[in-house]
């Protein structure tokens, strides 16, 4: 590989990866670097990408800090939650213009089933139980990057920055006509900025270090809803064993601020997770990349009592055009 097609394929790795920023399993979606550059398989492309993930994200743990609990320890709470069972479609949208500079549009559709017990005041103990089924757009991220090379073309990194936008429902009801809590809305009905860096490491021929932190915080309220600032770092490692066969490995961190406002649930929102994330790549020909990832969790802490994950999938499709 000659030095002007290196150049592209790292600036290329930071134009896509970039595009994976979003919430984190312990909050319906996964934080995971999963375009073909970031998983070190595939050339560079200038023009339109595509990036399609499909998510299986089923949170049905109580936990109370870092401790696991059961329905009957749940004291001084207004509802027992049982599980809420997420199935996201996110689509990425890429535009590269240069090997500098590049756009990205992310589309998220969100399949969700939430139920939870109301309890008793009198009794203090679940009585009826309500559900939310739907399934919704969720809220649009777009984001713009610019690259940049070091002298020895191994090493790059990207900066980029957006907004995320009130694309999502925030008024979905069940078929009492009951509205469903803010948390659990397809979109948070706020105005997000999105900001971050980026980088990646060649090491010989089949290998490649990555690595992503990302900051995104609301610049606004909707109806007495502000959500918690999140704070994302991934990093991992990426293994070619052939031209079409790849490995990868993440470690993907997450802290989420407390909600805020008279519509939020401020005791019960905020966390920290950090999770391992083992993948599999397999090439289509030049121009495309099938790959799945596993996500396990290695230490969950909530404020408060909350629903989280035991474990979460993500499988997909890259392509250029």
């Amino acid at each position: 590989m000659n030095n002007s097609m290196l150049k592209l394929t790292i600036a290329g790795a930071l134009a896509a990866m970039t595009t994976a920023a979003s919430a984190s399993c312990g909050s319906a979606f996964c934080t995971l670097m999963t375009d073909r550059y970031a998983q070190g398989t595939g050339e560079a492309h200038l023009g339109w990408s595509v990036d399609l993930r499909i998510e299986s994200v089923s949170q049905s743990r109580l936990l109370s800090g870092t401790s696991s609990i059961n329905a009957s320890q749940v004291t001084g709470e207004d509802a027992i939650e049982r599980h809420t069972r997420n199935l996201n479609v996110v689509t990425t949208l890429g535009y590269g213009f240069d090997e500098n500079w590049s756009v990205s549009v992310r589309i998220p559709v969100v399949k969700r089933d939430h139920l939870h017990d109301l309890i008793d005041d009198t009794t203090g103990l679940p009585s009826t139980s309500e559900q939310w089924r739907f399934t919704k757009l969720g809220d649009v991220q777009v984001l713009a990057r610019r690259q940049a090379l070091s002298d020895d073309v191994k090493t790059a990194f990207a900066w980029f920055g957006g907004l995320k936008l009130p694309t999502g429902s925030t008024k979905v009801v069940n078929a009492d006509g009951s509205r469903a809590e803010r948390a659990l809305q397809p979109g948070t009905g706020t105005t997000d900025a999105v900001i971050g860096i980026a980088g990646r490491r060649a090491v010989g021929m089949n290998d490649a270090l990555i690595g992503q932190v990302s900051v995104s915080a609301a610049l606004n309220k909707q109806e007495e809803f502000r959500p918690g600032t999140r704070v994302e770092a991934s990093v991992g490692w990426s293994h070619a064993y052939s031209q079409g066969l790849g490995a990868v490995l993440q470690l993907n961190v997450r802290h989420r601020g407390h909600d805020s406002g008279d519509q939020a649930e401020p005791g019960n929102s905020g966390s920290t997770t950090i999770d391992l994330s083992p993948g599999v790549t397999f090439g289509l020909g030049q121009s495309s990349t099938l790959y799945g990832y596993v996500q396990l969790p290695l230490y969950q802490k909530v404020t408060g009592i909350q629903l989280v994950p035991r474990t979460s999938i993500a499988v997909g499709w890259t392509r250029d055009f």
